[in-house]
């Protein structure tokens, strides 16, 4: 059997911590994953990974080869793009990307990658859910709003930022009034995005200031939660790309201007066993170049 297969094998078992995760990501049996495993272990002469009933733990000498293995790993597959006829990046990379934000923000964006990249290939997941890379197969998470996890295994790279501002209808301060203050928010009907309580923060100009808000509408999608704003429902706390095109054409007002709120920032991240590989650093080198531009508030 491929010693490079070993070895690929051995970083995957390692880093997700169980043989079927591994085999499942790699597409083997996790009868095969395991044959891997012992032939490298018999190869080198050393137990690499002890096992347990319980669980998967690196040996001294399993802990020195997986760092050398993944720089070894890295290098192959850089050789290999760096000598392959053509131009740009080569391969498949998977990406999890938010489910709005995604489509409204990322996507565009593909068309000119794939020009740049004509040998790169996409399998693109939109899906809100907190993923496992490993185990769901996926290169590189795109997520906003989202810290990345503490941990070795993921590498994150900050790819932009958006600018979050209070909305609401014409018709809704026609009825309700100018909103003055941050106080006033605990007695209006807002429209919220994620589980409750909700409490909004703010830096004003006489310092930090918080409230907790509440109302009719509650959602998960913030496609949705635009749509509620204008439609008169209540004030909204939305991202500033959502909403550029509604303010200029004063389908919406801003609420409390001189008050700034937190921004929020898009991240990717990948695994530290891919060493970020040529594919997966071209699509991030691109978004990172190209999304700041989308995602800057008029």
């Amino acid at each position: 059997m491929d010693t490079l297969q070993h070895m690929t094998t051995f970083v995957r078992i390692a880093d997700a911590g169980s043989i079927s995760k591994a085999a499942t990501s790699l597409q083997l049996s996790v009868a095969m994953a395991s044959r891997h495993l012992r032939a490298l272990e018999e190869d080198l002469g050393v137990e690499l990974i002890r096992r347990t009933t319980r669980a998967l733990a690196l040996t001294e000498a399993g802990a020195e080869f997986l760092l050398r293995s993944r720089a070894l790993l890295a290098g192959v597959s850089d050789a290999r793009d760096a000598v392959r006829p053509g131009r740009g990046a080569v391969g498949m990379v998977s990406i999890s990307l938010p489910v709005s934000f995604g489509l409204a923000q990322i996507g565009p964006l593909f068309p000119a990658l794939l020009a740049a990249h004509p040998r790169l290939k996409l399998d693109l997941r939109f899906e809100d859910r907190v993923i496992d890379l490993l185990a769901d197969g996926v290169d590189l998470a795109i997520r906003a709003g989202m810290s990345p996890p503490d941990s070795p295994f993921v590498i994150a790279r900050k790819l932009a930022t958006v600018e979050r501002l209070l909305c609401a209808s014409p018709a809704f301060i026609a009825k309700h009034g100018r909103i003055t203050s941050v106080d006033a928010l605990a007695r209006l009907p807002c429209l919220v995005q994620g589980p409750a309580p909700t409490r909004w923060s703010f830096d004003t100009s006489d310092g930090p200031a918080s409230v907790e808000v509440e109302g009719r509408v509650r959602t998960s999608n913030v496609i949705a939660l635009r749509e509620a704003v204008l439609a008169g429902l209540g004030v909204a706390r939305l991202p500033g790309w959502i909403v550029d095109d509604d303010l200029r054409k004063k389908r919406l007002v801003r609420v409390l201007a001189t008050a700034t709120m937190p921004i929020v920032e898009i991240y990717g991240m990948f695994h530290a066993g891919s060493k970020g590989s040529a594919a997966i650093r071209a699509v991030l080198d691109f978004l990172q170049d190209e999304l700041p531009r989308r995602t800057k508030t008029a």
